[in-house]
């Protein structure tokens, strides 16, 4: 997995670069979403709520079903009603769903646009049908481009794909429907665990941590 000085060094050898969205280009605070979910649940399940959400909940097979396209948008609400005991309609959860959804910086946006002079780009997310509509919403108001496949040559899915990150099958799809060149194509996360299954099909990964600043360290690193 390379650092940035690393990349410094190597990056005239990348043709090719696949974003993430979340925590990369997009940001997000899952507590946002925690947050909206309290104020939607019964008052008596607030503090069991609490409970299932320090235990890891969020990783429950369903999310997991819903992010590759396995149950529909009414299901998952469903789930998430029984869950965490929501007094809700399916459009109040969706909204709270999406609370986790934040920012999109425009120095992102603009490092994006001046990569794909010279790179060819693409995004592959971890990421659901309620959500890639408002991130593109998002996006479209801040920025006027109208979905994430206007940013890119091309932007993959995981609830598309019916597969998702850290699967290695997902990564090589992209690699073979793009006869791209593993060595030369550069895979940017904010999950490590993601950047590692990249590297197990022969991607180069670069892991990003990101702040709420408007900034990633990688947008300033990479333009050196």
């Amino acid at each position: 997995m390379k650092n940035f000085t690393e990349y410094q060094v190597s990056r005239h050898q990348i043709k090719n670069i696949i974003f993430d969205l979340g925590g990369v280009v997009i940001n997000i605070d899952w507590q946002l979403t925690v947050a909206a979910f309290q104020k939607l649940a019964k008052p008596e399940f607030k503090a069991q709520n609490e409970d299932l959400i320090q235990k890891g909940t969020y990783k429950a097979q369903f999310f997991i079903d819903y992010e590759i396209g396995s149950i529909n948008d009414a299901t998952f609400c469903q789930h998430l009603r029984d869950t965490f005991h929501l007094d809700a309609n399916d459009a109040q959860i969706s909204e709270a769903w999406n609370a986790l959804l934040m920012d999109v910086p425009a120095n992102r946006i603009e490092l994006i646009n001046n990569l794909r002079n010279t790179h060819r780009t693409f995004v592959l997310s971890n990421t659901n049908a309620i959500h890639i509509e408002e991130a593109n919403n998002i996006l479209h108001k801040a920025h006027g481009v109208t979905t994430y496949d206007d940013l890119v040559e091309k932007a993959y899915y995981s609830h598309l794909m019916n597969k998702r990150k850290p699967w290695p099958e997902i990564y090589q799809q992209i690699i073979d429907e793009n006869e791209l060149n593993p060595a030369e194509t550069l895979f940017i996360d904010d999950n490590v665990e993601n950047i590692q299954a990249a590297n197990s099909v022969g991607l180069q990964g670069l892991h990003v941590v990101p702040n709420l600043n408007g900034s990633v360290q990688f947008f300033n690193e990479i333009l050196v």
